[in-house]
């Protein structure tokens, strides 16, 4: 992980916490949603607290990390990107104006692509 920007997201109880590094690679301030490559976040908190769930939107099937002792969810991956909650995002205080999410990415998590 780089020593530049870092932000710590946890879940509602506290019992699972992850830690961001740099800029997200996309953002879509509709979806309020961020994608990271996966080399960019590291589980800090809670790993006996974290439930890996497998989750289908249309035709893609996603891996879902949540915090079993909430139900909060923290990240969703698949094929080496991890889409977040815009708050990371808005954490670091990044312009999120500059970093839009291109259709296929938006896809690739099962996303419609956004009507303008």
């Amino acid at each position: 992980m780089s020593n530049n920007l870092y932000a710590r997201a946890e879940c509602g109880c506290g019992a699972v916490a992850l830690l961001v590094a740099g800029e997200p690679e996309a953002v879509d301030p509709r979806l309020r949603l961020a994608w990271w490559p996966e080399t960019a976040l590291q589980l800090t908190q809670g790993a006996d607290w974290l439930e890996l769930t497998d989750e289908r939107r249309g035709e893609h099937r996603l891996l879902v990390e949540s915090c079993r002792r909430c139900g909060d969810r923290l990240m969703v991956s698949r094929d080496g990107w991890v889409e977040t909650t815009l708050e990371w995002v808005e954490r670091l205080g990044l312009e999120v104006s500059t970093l839009r999410a291109s259709d296929a990415l938006r896809e690739s998590f099962g996303h419609a692509r956004p009507v303008d």
